[in-house]
C-alpha cells in the first residue's frame, strides 16, 4: 500500500530559510512517503491547493490503497479544527492511519483526542498572540522613529535608519549613463515631474528601459502541489505559483511598473525623508487615501531622494489628474463597478471619459482597457456605458429565459456534513470532562468552527436561490430593469455577476455567481 505525506511551509519561513520546505519533504520521504503535498501558505489559511487536493485525493482513492498519511507536526496540517477533522473524516472512511513525526499523535482515545483539540486550540492562541506581537512592535517602532522591516526601491535599512542604496541597477546605453538604486528612483520621480501623469510616467520609463510590457491573457495554473515517488526532492521540481515565495526573495522583481504601482512609490513620503505608519484599513487591509496617512517628518532627511516640497507637488499632481474635467468627483454611480474585465489580458475596464446626452438626458461613460493607458494591452476601443448596458441585458434576458424553465431547487435543511459530525462528536467528549480553562477555551473553537461550517453549507444553496430569483425577476422583463435607479442596478448586478468580458466594443460573455 502506499504511504503519502503532506509539508508545509509559511511565506515568511521560506523566505529565510529557501531550503525549508525541501527539508520537510525529505523527512517524509526517508519516513516512507511515495507522493508527497505541499503548501507554501499560512496555517490560517484553508484555500492551499496541496492540502485541498490531498482531501480530494484521499475522497476518491480505493479503500486499501493508501496505508498512512504522514505529516511533521499537527501545526503543520492547520490551525482549523474544522479543517482538520475534515481530513481525519476523510482518513477515518478510508482506514489510512494519520502519523506525525515529531510528536505524539492518538485519535483512538479519549485522552489522545482531548489533547489533539487542546493543541488545536493553542495553535490559533498563539497566531493572534504573534499579530499582537508584530502590532505592538510596529506601534515601538513608530514611537522611536524606527524604519519599517522592509525598504522601498531606492533604499537599504542599516543601523535603524533608512539610507539610500548605492548599489548599481542599471544602465542606460543611450547615453551611456550607470544609475544606482537610488539614482534610478530619483529619475522616476524627475520624468513624473516632466510628464505630468502616471500612466504616461510608467509608459516613458519602459520605452526608456527597454521593457517589454505588453499583457497576455492571465493563465489558471492547474499544476497540483504534489511529488509523485518517481520525482527527485529538489526545489526545480516544486510549483513556484505562490507569489514567487520560492524563489530567492530579491526586494524588487524589476523595472516593470503597473499604474497603481507607480503611483503608491510616487506618494511614499519615505523618499521625502519622512516614515509612514497606519495605511490600512483594519480588518480589510484595505489601502487608505495617501492624504490619510500618517507620516513623521524628519526620520531621515539627509537621506531623501525628493525634497519635501517636491513630494507635496508630486501628490497635488496626482490628486489633479483624478479630479480633471473628465474624472471629476464620482458623484454618478457606476453600475459595473468592479464587473468589466478585458477579455485579452484580464485587466479591469475602467471609465475613461463622459459626455452629457442633452437630447436624451443622461450622461454617457466611456470604458476602456486600463492597461491600454500604460501600452500594456492593444485593446484600446471603447464602450459607451448606455451600449454596455444594453449588451449586457441582452444576456442576462437569455440567461434568464434558460433559468426561469429550470427545475427549482429546493432548500430543505440539509443532512450535516461529516465534519459537521465529527466536530459535534469532539465536542461531546469534551462536554463529558472535567472543566478547566484550556478544555473550556478547546470547546468554544469547536463551537465557533461549527457554526461556521453550518453557515457555509446553507449559504451555497440560498445563495443559488438569490441570484436565480434576481435575475428570472429582473430580466425576463426589460421594462423592469428600465425603472431601476442606479444604486439598485449596482446591488442587483453585484449580486448575480461575477465578470463581464468585453473586447473593444463587444461584450463577449456574462458569468454569473453560483450558477455555473
Amino acid at each position: 500500500m502506499d504511504v503519502w505525506g503532506y509539508a508545509r511551509v509559511s511565506t515568511d519561513e521560506q523566505a529565510e530559510d529557501q531550503g525549508s520546505l525541501i527539508k520537510q519533504m525529505r523527512r517524509l520521504r526517508d519516513a516512507g512517503a511515495t507522493h508527497i503535498y505541499y503548501d507554501v501558505e499560512s496555517r490560517t489559511s484553508d484555500q492551499r491547493k496541496g492540502l485541498l487536493q490531498l482531501i480530494e485525493d484521499i475522497n476518491t482513492s480505493a479503500p486499501g490503497k493508501v496505508s498512512k498519511l504522514l505529516f511533521i507536526r499537527i501545526d503543520r496540517l492547520t490551525s482549523s479544527s474544522m479543517t482538520f477533522y475534515r481530513l481525519m473524516d476523510a482518513l477515518k472512511k478510508k482506514g489510512i492511519q494519520p502519523y506525525a513525526l515529531d510528536e505524539p499523535f492518538d485519535l483512538s482515545s479519549i485522552g489522545g483526542e482531548l489533547t489533539i483539540d487542546v493543541r488545536l486550540a493553542a495553535s490559533k492562541y498563539e497566531v493572534k498572540m504573534l499579530a499582537m506581537r508584530v502590532k505592538k512592535e510596529r506601534d515601538t517602532r513608530k514611537a522611536n522613529k524606527k524604519p519599517h522591516w522592509n525598504a522601498p526601491l531606492g533604499y537599504i535599512v542599516e543601523d535603524e535608519k533608512y539610507q539610500r542604496d548605492e548599489r548599481l541597477c542599471v544602465c542606460l546605453i543611450a547615453d551611456k549613463r550607470e544609475l544606482t538604486r537610488s539614482q534610478l528612483m530619483r529619475f522616476v520621480f524627475d520624468t513624473f515631474l516632466r510628464v505630468g501623469t502616471v500612466s504616461q510616467t510608467v509608459k516613458v520609463l519602459h520605452d526608456t528601459f527597454g521593457i517589454q510590457a505588453n499583457a497576455v491573457p492571465k493563465a489558471t495554473d492547474t499544476r497540483i502541489n504534489l511529488l509523485e515517488e518517481e520525482e527527485e526532492i529538489v526545489l526545480e521540481n516544486i510549483n513556484k505559483s505562490r507569489g514567487g515565495a520560492l524563489n530567492l526573495r530579491y526586494p524588487h522583481t524589476g523595472l516593470k511598473w503597473s499604474v497603481s504601482g507607480l503611483r503608491s512609490i510616487l506618494v511614499n513620503p519615505i523618499y521625502a525623508g519622512g516614515t509612514l505608519y497606519n495605511t490600512l484599513v483594519r480588518p480589510k487591509g484595505h489601502r487608505k487615501p495617501f492624504d490619510e496617512w500618517e507620516v513623521t517628518w524628519g526620520t531621515h532627511e539627509d537621506e531623501a531622494i525628493i525634497s519635501r516640497e517636491e513630494h507635496e507637488r508630486i501628490k497635488a499632481m496626482i490628486r489633479e489628474n483624478r479630479n480633471n474635467r473628465w474624472a471629476t468627483e464620482q458623484k454618478y454611480v457606476n453600475p459595473f463597478a468592479n464587473l468589466v474585465k478585458c477579455a485579452h489580458c484580464g485587466a479591469a475596464y475602467s471609465r475613461q471619459c463622459k459626455k452629457l446626452v442633452k437630447r436624451k438626458g443622461f450622461v454617457r461613460h466611456h470604458y476602456q482597457c486600463s492597461f491600454y493607458r500604460t501600452g500594456a494591452c492593444q485593446n484600446g476601443r471603447m464602450i459607451a456605458s448606455d451600449e454596455l448596458e444594453k449588451q449586457v441585458i441582452n444576456h442576462l434576458i437569455l440567461e434568464a429565459e434558460k433559468l426561469a424553465g429550470l427545475i427549482e431547487q429546493k432548500v430543505d435543511s440539509p443532512e450535516e456534513s461529516p465534519e459537521i459530525k465529527t466536530l459535534r462528536a469532539s465536542l461531546n467528549t469534551l462536554e463529558a470532562l472535567p472543566s478547566n480553562p484550556a478544555i473550556a477555551k478547546a470547546k468554544d473553537d469547536i463551537r465557533m468552527q461549527i457554526a461556521n461550517a453550518i453557515a457555509t453549507t446553507n449559504n451555497a444553496s440560498k445563495q443559488y436561490l438569490i441570484a436565480k430569483e434576481r435575475i428570472v425577476m429582473a430580466f425576463s422583463n426589460p421594462r423592469y430593469w428600465e425603472g431601476l435607479q442606479p444604486e439598485d442596478k449596482q446591488a442587483l448586478l453585484k449580486g448575480s455577476i461575477k465578470k463581464i468580458l468585453v473586447d473593444g466594443n463587444l461584450v463577449t460573455g456574462v458569468e454569473l455567481l453560483y450558477l455555473h
